[in-house]
């Protein structure tokens, strides 16, 4: 027994006591199964830890650390660490939303080998009925710590594949998400009255179909006023807390250059100007090229729920119908169509990857314009 305590010197020149005890094989892996412990001041203190451990192998209750009993919490923190370098900073904010706000409060403190398919029914159904859009994900990310389980050979199955999704009742897609012309312009009168920057913002969200986190990102260099273009290479993103940054493009389409109408770009010129005025007066160097067109305050990136706020106030002060931003770049895809462009010129305008997500709206608005024929057709009639 003396001898299996060891004394060492630390690199700082301080005696300590250390053992190193033999316990067995793992039935399964056949590795030899040992527990070392350093840092004992005393070679008492050591024994001490030193005969409670063989204590426990003796009368068979000491586990290896792979084999103790781990929440389903445990699991979830030790493949976190594996799963947060494998994803962009926006994505692990997402993923740890899900499980903090709804799948660790129903399985988190359950024992993972004590969690059966009847638990993760009663989880996914409980799930449908907090968040029936989106609860299919917290099945995916919840599987995805048991499957982790398996790998770690700390589990055997996982009993989240065998649970049954409820459906969500289907309801016919709805497009109402835009705006026609007449509201449109409506639309960007009022704002004009409202807030210039809401109203500069706002055109040129109509006018150019691009995405929220996109025209957020711009900056001041991406504007070509001589040639009436608009570079987009970048995106604002949300991370971890709320916080906004930016990452590249969407997608491969999504850097692009579009052509902007002269009006808008006059436009952003004054817009140009109002900013720099407020800039000089806040200290800022309101010549740098890479200023943002749409800043905080304080000059730093504006978070993606703010044009929400700026949306609501126009059409609360006015009483106007009210679409989400995202509406804006679907209004100017059915305005284009109306205005000749085809599927091709829209697809590549709004950055994207497939044709299948132009042709959503761009039938939407043919069939809109096939119901208008039949009843001019009609009225001709009577």
């Amino acid at each position: 027994m003396d001898n299996d305590i060891k004394e060492y010197t630390t690199p700082k020149g301080e005696k300590r006591y250390k053992f190193l005890i033999y316990v067995g094989k793992d039935e399964t892996t056949g590795h030899t199964i040992q527990i070392k412990k350093q840092g004992f001041k005393s070679k008492d203190e050591a024994l001490e830890a030193y005969l409670n451990y063989k204590l426990k192998i003796v009368k068979g209750e000491y586990e290896p650390l792979n084999k103790k009993k781990l929440t389903f919490k445990q699991l979830f923190e030790s493949w976190d660490k594996v799963y947060k370098p494998t994803v962009k900073e926006s994505t692990y904010a997402v993923t740890m939303r899900y499980f903090n706000n709804h799948i660790l409060s129903a399985l988190g403190n359950i024992y993972i080998e004590k969690i059966t398919v009847a638990e993760c029914q009663k989880a996914v159904n409980e799930w449908f009925e907090e968040a029936p859009h989106t609860f299919d994900r917290f099945i995916h990310y919840a599987s995805k710590v048991f499957k982790y389980g398996i790998d770690m050979e700390l589990l055997t199955s996982n009993p989240m594949e065998k649970v049954i999704k409820p459906k969500l009742k289907e309801r016919p897609q709805q497009y109402q998400e835009f705006y026609d012309k007449d509201e449109l312009n409506k639309f960007l009168s009022c704002a004009k009255k409202c807030n210039f920057r809401y109203f500069v913002y706002f055109r040129l969200l109509a006018y150019t179909g691009m995405r929220k986190g996109e025209s957020l990102a711009l900056k001041w260099s991406d504007i070509d006023f001589e040639t009436n273009t608009i570079s987009i290479t970048r995106n604002v993103t949300t991370g971890l807390n709320n916080r906004p940054y930016i990452s590249n493009g969407k997608t491969a389409n999504s850097v692009r250059r579009i052509p902007v109408d002269s009006e808008t770009m006059n436009y952003l010129k004054e817009w140009r100007y109002c900013q720099q005025k407020d800039m000089l007066k806040k200290g800022f160097n309101f010549l740098d090229a890479d200023n943002y067109i749409f800043p905080t305050i304080n000059n730093g990136i504006t978070s993606l729920s703010k044009p929400r706020q700026w949306n609501k106030s126009i059409c609360d002060k006015f009483g106007l119908r009210r679409i989400k931003i995202h509406g804006f770049r679907h209004t100017h895809a059915s305005l284009c169509y109306s205005a000749g462009l085809n599927a091709k010129e829209i697809q590549k305008r709004l950055g994207h990857a497939d044709s299948k997500t132009t042709m959503n709206v761009y039938t939407h608005v043919m069939k809109n314009d096939e119901k208008k024929a039949v009843k001019k057709f009609a009225d001709f009639m009577k």
